[in-house]
C-alpha cells in the first residue's frame, strides 16, 4: 500500500456491502480483539477503515473478487456512457465550425483582401 493512498483501504460500510455483514457486528469484532488496531484497522473520526488483506483474511476473497469485478464492469459501462456523451459533443461542435467557415467571406473566397469593418459606439 502505498503512503497517502486509499488504495486498498475500506469503510465498514463498504464490508456490509460486499459480505451483507451488519456494521454492529464489525464494531463488535472490534471491540473483541478480532482485528489488530492501526495494522488491520483504523478509527478516522466516526468511520472505521480496514485494509483489503484483512478484510480478505477475515472474510474470503470469494465476495470480494464478485464486488471488484462488478464495479470494474459498472466503470466500463459509465465510460462507454461518457465516450459517446463527448462524440456527440464532439460533432455538434464540428457542424458549427463548419458553418462558420461557410458564413466566413475570407474562407469562401468572395473577398480577396482585407475585409474592414465599422462598429458604432
Amino acid at each position: 500500500m502505498a503512503i497517502g493512498s486509499f488504495k486498498g483501504l475500506y469503510t465498514f460500510l463498504d464490508i456490509e456491502e460486499i459480505y451483507g455483514i451488519d456494521t454492529s457486528c464489525l464494531r463488535k469484532k472490534v471491540a473483541r480483539g478480532k482485528f489488530v488496531i492501526d495494522e488491520d484497522i483504523k478509527k478516522i473520526g466516526t468511520t472505521w477503515i480496514i485494509t483489503e488483506q484483512a478484510m480478505v483474511k477475515n472474510f474470503g476473497i470469494l465476495k470480494f473478487e464478485e464486488y471488484k469485478d462488478k464495479n470494474l464492469k459498472e466503470k466500463s459501462q459509465m465510460k462507454k456512457i461518457n465516450s459517446k456523451k463527448f462524440n456527440k459533443n464532439k460533432k455538434s461542435d464540428s457542424m458549427n465550425e463548419k458553418e462558420e467557415k461557410v458564413n466566413d467571406s475570407w474562407s469562401s473566397g468572395v473577398v480577396k483582401g482585407l475585409e474592414l469593418k465599422s462598429f458604432s459606439f
